[in-house]
């Protein structure tokens, strides 16, 4: 498999290098070199390198989003707009309601997963959330009106940056050279129901001979989504009496009995739709893929698919000169973020012993039983983050050195309350003495028994991390072609994650919700060094090293090498090798088992009794997940090559291939996933079962659990090609007009689940919601004090689940349109539509929604948006 890869990877550079010889003959045709120098060029320090440079095209392809491109895309958060970069390639965990992760966000780069991308506040790392127990940072703390730019580095830089750079490095820098004041507020209202948000920030900035501060404060809030709201995931009833899995929005989690051998499924009660007065959805057929009948529940009526935000955050960046060559500076963030998500009545497995005086049966049989009694179940998090960093900087030994001396501590502590979740043990005893009416449980007699069986949920998360850094860089060593580059430090830092459970659902004791504690703190001390040498004067060669000590498994070397040549001043060719590495997280490793039920299709069942795989019933099947101890440290590859070439003033062409190969890949392995991996018969990875009733005339037995959870999988590969033309032109009587087109393909996104040779290599492209290619086209065109943007964004089409292209998920098209007055007030009022043609997410034909159809993290759930915001500045 990896000579084959390589083989693909040989082909597909000797194909870029002819495209580069193409380039350089065409350049060399239509322009001369000039023998001019460059005088005077701003010395900057650029995102991949700690060495501070002149140029600002360096070895590594670097995609910046300027303060502008935030104004004009119509977007108030971070994650808003990183989510629609075409590095972005399968989507990003965004805000949702129903899930533990609350409304948190994060970026996700080529695929290879957030805690793979490392997040960078000024060059130095964001923290993990406490809310996944991992290194992806919660990019909603951070305050949209405080963001200069964004940095993205589309490679691995573990031997810069250390551990999680491994898909490539997000690099927020905050406003630090601002004088004035501006107040600014703005709404957006979706065309359809829920959604809607309103946001303002106050930024003020000054100077004096010896320092500068810039300060800014702003709020964000967005209602909820409902399911009921949107078409594709309303309670929707296809077929009247048919199998569960037909319908859309409802669940076999109503009213329904089994045999407890489960041969046999039964309603329980009358089942009256809530049409007919009642709290059901009527009876179908094939619950939990049983023989017989069940009671189903509309959850989709009552349950959010995004939660509610309301977000408070404050920034404050502060420099003094002590002396001439020395400066202290004080950078604070704060963010409160409190969220709502709702979801449908608790559900879940209740024994119903025959002596219970309801149980009419005359023997024990298995409740699936909807508490509609105890109504919705409803989230609420509060989240504060403090990120406070001072430092000293400068210049010593005759302005020849600069350094950069800095300590750091971050806190984020989360409280999560769940309301109307059911003490397992409490319900049983009054189903027991008949106090608990489980066939009409919203009757008034069952208020009691209500109140004694409910039961509030609590979850304590908290991160701290400190770190203490110092970093030197300067110029030395003279060479025939310019002096040495040079750039060196140590870091140390210190980490401890807590995720506390309260102790019933610790035990297990809780219907509706599972999960339990994990906690962990681990030291790490890092040492690097950088060198970028001129070979000649239009070749560079930079080195980079890290050495990365962790005190709870070991230490990694994360070595370089990066060429850059200019053989023209109109052309730049760039060539970079990398290894980095990626620390177990500590949830990864410390996390407890805990219980769920979730929504999945047996195709292996299916297949074996000739069920077409769109027919397939859903239901939800018991799983355990959890940590892993035994697990060890990611190690990957990494391979750029690219060329930037201008061929005519202000039209620029930029094509870099890039490959990441991670080995011992640590995963969450998916319950579809391991269910695909059994239809393959391919072996499941270690850790990881799938659990049968015995086989029956060669039909496989029901699923009774799945185990999953985290697991080192043997390798993950991706690679592809980037694409970016940008050209600008001014006009004496039109204006100015800019187009920028950014075009990302994936040639290979594979992942072998275990080590050759019981491992076969899986490619995931084009597979249902893994897209190969992404694209994005803006234009601006400004004239006088208006300027008008257009921002459009394509997905390409992938099959569906059951890996048909007839008809298959469909391509997305989202366009963005937003308009900029700069009034004579010193005022900007900008108006626009966000998804301009009101489009609707993919959809997978062949699937329903609790099946899957659609995917979030990829496609936009508001439709049409109208927005505007008015910035008035003094």
């Amino acid at each position: 498999m990896k000579v084959k890869h390589l083989t693909q990877s040989i082909r597909r550079t000797l194909w870029l290098g002819a495209l580069t010889t193409t380039a350089i003959g065409q350049a060399q045709a239509q322009t001369q070199q000039s023998d001019d120098t460059v005088e005077d060029q701003t010395v900057i320090t650029v995102t991949g390198s700690r060495i501070r440079t002149t140029d600002l095209e360096g070895p590594k392809p670097i995609t910046v989003i300027t303060r502008e491109d935030i104004e004009l895309s119509g977007y108030q958060t971070a994650a808003d707009i990183l989510r629609t970069t075409t590095f972005n390639s399968f989507g990003s965990f965004r805000e949702r309601s129903g899930s533990s992760g609350g409304q948190a966000a994060l970026a996700n780069l080529r695929g290879l997963g957030a805690s793979r991308t490392a997040v960078l506040v000024n060059g130095r790392r964001l923290p993990g959330s406490p809310l996944f127990g991992t290194s992806a940072a919660n990019l909603n703390s951070l305050p949209i009106s405080a963001i200069e730019r964004v940095d993205i580095l589309q490679g691995g830089a573990s031997s810069i940056y250390g551990a999680d750079a491994i898909a490539g490095v997000i690099n927020v820098i905050l406003r630090d050279d601002y004088e004035g004041s501006e107040i600014q507020v703005g709404a957006a209202r979706p065309r359809r129901d829920g959604g809607d948000e309103e946001n303002g920030s106050f930024v003020v900035g000054g100077d004096s001979d010896r320092g500068n501060y810039v300060f800014a404060a702003e709020f964000f809030r967005r209602d909820p989504v409902f399911d009921r709201d949107r078409e594709y995931s309303r309670v929707i009833i296809r077929q009247p009496g048919g199998p569960f899995g037909s319908q859309t929005g409802i669940s076999v989690g109503g009213n329904t009995g089994f045999t407890t051998d489960f041969s046999e499924a039964f309603a329980v009660g009358d089942c009256q739709t809530t049409d007919q007065g009642g709290l059901y959805a009527g009876i179908f057929t094939q619950p939990l893929g049983v023989a017989g009948t069940g009671c189903g529940y509309g959850y989709a009526d009552i349950s959010a698919q995004t939660g509610d935000v309301n977000r408070f955050n404050t920034f404050l960046n502060a420099n003094y000169e002590i002396t001439d060559q020395h400066s202290v500076y004080f950078q604070n963030t704060l963010a409160r973020i409190q969220t709502f998500g709702r979801y449908a009545p608790a559900v879940g497995f209740i024994t119903i012993d025959a002596n219970a005086p309801l149980n009419d049966r005359g023997e024990d049989f298995q409740l699936l039983h909807r508490f509609v009694g105890h109504g919705p179940r409803q989230e609420n998090f509060i989240e504060y983050d403090l990120d406070n960093v001072i430092g000293l900087n400068g210049v010593i030994f005759d302005a020849q050195v600069n350094y950069d001396a800095y300590f750091r501590s971050f806190t984020a502590s989360i409280n999560n309350i769940g309301n109307t979740y059911i003490d397992q043990a409490a319900v049983f005893s009054a189903i027991l003495d008949g106090s608990y009416d489980f066939i009409n449980p919203a009757s008034p007699e069952n208020a009691g028994a209500i109140a004694a069986t409910s039961h509030t949920t609590s979850r304590d998360l908290r991160t701290r991390y400190n770190e203490a850094a110092i970093n030197v860089d300067g110029f030395g060593w003279d060479l025939f072609a310019g002096s040495i580059g040079w750039a060196a430090g140590a870091e140390w830092s210190s980490e401890d994650y807590q995720d506390k459970y309260d102790a019933l659902r610790e035990a297990g004791g809780v219907i509706g919700s599972a999960g339990n504690s994990s906690a962990g703190d681990r030291e790490r001390i890092s040492v690097f060094g950088e060198l970028a040498i001129p070979l000649l004067d239009d070749l560079d060669m930079q080195l980079a090293m890290r050495y990365d000590d962790y005190s709870d498994f070991g230490s990694e070397v994360s070595p370089s090498v990066n060429f850059r040549w200019q053989p023209l001043d109109n052309l730049v060719l760039r060539a970079s090798y990398t290894e980095g590495f990626k620390a177990p997280n500590l949830s990864s490793l410390f996390s407890a088992r805990s219980e769920s039920f979730n929504n999945v299709q047996d195709q292996l069942v299916c297949a074996a009794q000739g069920i077409d795989p769109s027919d397939c019933p859903v239901f939800q099947v018991r799983n355990f997940a959890g940590g892993n101890p035994d697990l060890i440290a990611e190690e990957s590859e990494g391979f750029d090559v690219g060329v930037v070439w201008e061929p005519i003033d202000n039209l620029t062409l930029r094509v870099d291939y890039f490959e990441t190969d991670i080995t011992d890949a640590i995963s969450t392995i998916t319950l579809n996933t391991l269910l695909n991996l059994e239809q393959q018969g391919q072996p499941l990875p270690p850790g990881t079962s799938i659990i049968r009733a015995p086989a029956s005339g060669g039909v496989p037995g029901r699923i009774i659990e799945i185990n999953t959870g985290t697991a080192n999988v043997a390798e993950l590969n991706v690679s592809g090609i980037d694409v970016n033309v940008s050209y600008r032109f001014d006009t004496d009587s039109m204006g100015a007009f800019s187009t920028n087109l950014q075009f990302s393909r994936l040639f290979d996104s594979i992942l072998t689940s275990l080590p050759a040779p019981l491992g076969t290599p899986t490619e995931q492209l084009d597979t249902a919601f893994f897209p190969a290619n992404r694209a994005t086209l803006s234009g601006n065109w400004t004239y006088g004090n208006h300027t008008l943007a257009l921002n459009s964004y394509w997905i390409k089409s992938t099959q569906s689940f059951v890996g048909s292209n007839d008809p298959g998920i469909a391509s997305f098209v989202n366009h963005n349109l937003s308009y900029i007055y700069r009034a004579p007030w010193d005022a900007d009022i900008t108006v626009g539509l966000r998804n301009l043609l009101d489009r609707e997410p993919s959809i997978d034909p062949n699937a329903n929604w609790q099946g899957g159809a659609f995917e979030p993290t990829l496609y936009d759930v508001y439709g049409r948006t109208p927005f505007v915001n008015y910035k008035q500045r003094f």
